[in-house]
């Protein structure tokens, strides 16, 4: 019986143990026509990691990959390039607005007004 109660601490330090979070995201969005949103996820250890990125044109999906990112508590700015890296498709910069990042990003030659929220 003695070796129930050890056995017993660890089943139950186990099944409460909450979750690790690896991984966060932020989510960008212009308002007005054509709204672009930007979907990215960031990895939460050293260096915060862009580990994907999701360009939405008016709905329709643009492919990307990263090419430059910085995120800190104060700014986050993102360069976007096309599949094959040869085109720059959005370039985002941001600054802490109280829980929100508020800038612009260009797209097409031209600057819009985005507010990123951490989710």
């Amino acid at each position: 019986m003695r070796f129930l109660a050890p056995l017993a601490a660890a089943v139950a330090a186990f099944c409460v143990a909450a979750p690790a979070h690896a991984t966060g995201g932020m989510v960008c969005r212009t308002a007005g026509a054509s709204p672009i949103e930007l979907t990215i996820g960031i990895g939460h250890v050293a260096g915060s990691p862009l580990v994907s990125a999701r360009l939405l044109e008016s709905g329709r999906t643009v492919p990307v990959s990263a090419a430059q990112w910085w995120l800190d508590d104060r700014e986050v700015r993102l360069v976007l390039v096309g599949p094959n890296a040869l085109k720059q498709e959005l370039l985002l910069r941001a600054t802490r607005n109280g829980r929100a990042y508020d800038g612009n990003v260009w797209r097409g030659g031209q600057r819009r007004w985005v507010r990123c929220r951490e989710g």
